[in-house]
């Protein structure tokens, strides 16, 4: 009888260390989906942030006034994290 319950002790055991496993790699698959969902779009808005700011450069505006106006966007931020000092 004793061999029995420790069956069924280290199976439970198993089982809630199986399950327990399954969570945790669900929720990192789900962290990921979202993470590379928005790093996507981040992407997606900084190619035309820096499209934009070519077609200013080539149309000879004044881009670099342009540019400091749009504090917000993400092509400006990483100028700012790069070493970029606004005039």
């Amino acid at each position: 009888m004793q061999i029995e319950e420790k069956r069924k002790r280290i199976i439970a055991a198993v089982t809630v260390a199986g399950v327990t496993l399954i969570v945790i790699l669900f929720a990192i698959v789900i962290y990921q989906i979202i993470d590379i969902s928005i790093l996507k779009a981040r992407r997606d808005r900084l190619k035309d942030e820096y499209e934009y700011t070519i077609s200013q450069i080539d149309e000879g505006n004044d881009w670099l006034e342009n540019f400091e106006l749009h504090e917000d966007s993400i092509l400006y931020m990483l100028a700012i994290q790069n070493g970029y000092v606004p005039r």
